[in-house]
């Protein structure tokens, strides 16, 4: 039977369902139960009779059967429901399987009372209230258990006693009522029941359908309806949500602004704490330039008159070694004239050596003239001698002279050099006061823009206290505005909430509707 396009499948559909699947996997899987208990009772020697390649013949063949099933039951459903074809071949199926195991179970375990085992195999047939696959799977197995009876007779029928017309009648008596009584219940609730609940599902679905055409009507209003107000909705949510967003953005940028204003605030605070130092040093550094500057000044007037005093002492240096040039030519001339006399001298003791011998020659005559010669000699040799202290006294004038103009020579140059050292020194001097001027002017504009950016940074901090004001209130207009649209969002969740439980039900209605059809 195949499903309905929306999915939809009946009671009987839904029974059919869960039939096909159990039947095609109850059947191969009862045969692999005994195969399985038939392995085990031939492992423990409990069935002699039997051949293993028979039992794994038939093991085989079960799991053979087992993965057909569950080729059926993968491949049989479309749309919720199982295909006809499937379902045709399902049956086909479990009747040949039916009858081929019977058989390979009959003559595979040589027992006597195997043949109860006929109505349970037809039994499995019944689920698919099918009462023509009845009848065939009752007729095959009638049949095969009666030419198992004729061809062995010895392994299938009861002993040949005096019990044996009993035990056959038994056996015919049973298998001739159950057999028929299975196909017949099998027709009676197919032909009835089922029937009987088809028609009554028809008889319903006339009165449903008559309802379902009233509320199809009322659903298509209803849908209509909710559309609209859905669309509306989006549309309100969409707004809120755009003016929500909108607000917590001017309220996050006016949080941040607040921030940044109290921060500056608070900067601007305390640079108006240390206004105050900034003025007291600068004042400081304007009068201590002040004071430098006069030093400069007059450290200037005096180097001024330092190198106007070093200047005369290095003429008076140069009139000093002039003078020591001069007296160096007065000593030399000196000893020029003691050279001269120290000659005089000389001459004089020879002329005196002379007179000597002279006096010598005049005898008696000349002594007293000896006597004047042996002064004169005596005279001009003391006269030596003092020339020669005088000498050495000159030689220690001159060398005086000397080591002095040295000095004086020296002086005069160590003098020149601190002249340019202090021309130097004042020219810097001259260049430093110049530069504390430019720096005491400097000072002195800053101070005034000091004063002035005082004035600024007050005036800032009353116009920053003013905007923190305005953004306090501005943040709590704000606060006020978002919470109202969060109530509002609110409101449209709910409403949008209501929407979607109106279009569930709609569309559940609708579903039903399509069912129906």
């Amino acid at each position: 039977m195949e499903g309905n396009k929306n999915g939809y499948v009946s009671a009987l559909d839904e029974y059919i369902n869960k039939v096909y699947v159990l039947v095609l996997l109850l059947i191969p899987g009862a045969c692999q139960c005994a195969g399985i208990m038939y392995t085990f009772l031939k492992i423990m020697g409990w069935m002699t009779p039997v051949s293993w390649t028979a039992l794994i013949i038939f093991d085989v063949t079960c799991l053979i059967y087992l993965g057909i099933g569950i080729y059926f039951v993968k491949t049989g459903f479309e749309n919720g429901a199982v295909k006809a074809s499937s379902l045709k071949a399902g049956k086909i199926y479990a009747a040949v399987i039916l009858l081929i195991q019977w058989n390979f179970i009959q003559y595979m375990i040589p027992a006597k009372d195997f043949w109860g085992f006929a109505f349970f195999f037809v039994v499995l047939t019944t689920f698919f209230l099918d009462y023509k696959l009845v009848a065939v799977t009752s007729a095959e197995i009638a049949v095969s258990l009666v030419i198992a009876w004729f061809v062995r007779a010895a392994t299938f029928l009861p002993s040949n006693d005096e019990m044996f017309i009993a035990n056959m009648t038994d056996r015919v008596v049973c298998l001739s009522l159950s057999l028929p009584t299975t196909v017949l219940l099998t027709y009676l609730v197919n032909r009835f029941l089922v029937n009987a609940k088809k028609d009554e599902m028809e008889r319903n679905n006339e009165k449903v359908k008559n309802v379902l055409d009233s509320v199809q009507s009322l659903s298509q209003s209803l849908l209509m309806a909710g559309q609209a107000l859905s669309q509306i909705s989006e549309n309100e949510s969409a707004s809120v949500e755009e003016l929500s967003a909108t607000s917590e953005q001017l309220l996050e940028g006016s949080n941040r602004l607040d921030g940044k204003t109290r921060e500056s605030m608070e900067n601007l605070n305390e640079l108006d704490e240390w206004k105050n130092v900034v003025a007291d040093n600068v004042e400081k550094v304007e009068q201590t330039s002040r004071d430098l500057l006069d030093k400069t000044r007059e450290n200037e007037k005096q180097l001024a008159e330092l190198k106007e005093i070093n200047g005369e002492v290095v003429k008076s240096m140069v009139a000093t070694t002039d003078v020591a040039q001069k007296l160096s030519k007065a000593v030399e001339q000196i000893g020029m004239t003691l050279n001269l006399i120290s000659d005089i001298s000389s001459s004089t003791n020879l002329l005196a050596l002379n007179a000597s011998i002279e006096a010598a020659r005049a005898g008696e005559a000349g002594k007293g003239f000896a006597v004047v010669a042996q002064e004169v000699g005596n005279l001009a040799k003391s006269t030596q001698e003092s020339l020669e202290e005088v000498a050495q006294v000159i030689q220690m004038v001159q060398d005086n002279v000397k080591e002095i103009t040295m000095y004086v020579n020296d002086n005069s140059r160590k003098l020149e050099r601190q002249n340019e050292y202090f021309i130097h020194v004042y020219a810097g001097i001259q260049d430093m006061t110049q530069l504390l001027g430019v720096a005491t002017d400097a000072v002195s504009a800053m101070g005034e823009a000091h004063h002035k950016q005082a004035t600024v940074i007050q005036s800032t901090v009353s116009i920053n206290k003013e905007i923190a004001d305005d953004i306090g209130n501005e943040n709590t207009q704000f606060q006020s505005i978002n919470g109202m649209v969060e109530s509002n969002v609110n409101d449209i969740a709910e409403m949008a909430n209501q929407i979607n439980t109106i279009n569930e039900m709609v569309d559940e209605i609708n579903n039903l509707l399509q069912r129906e059809e």
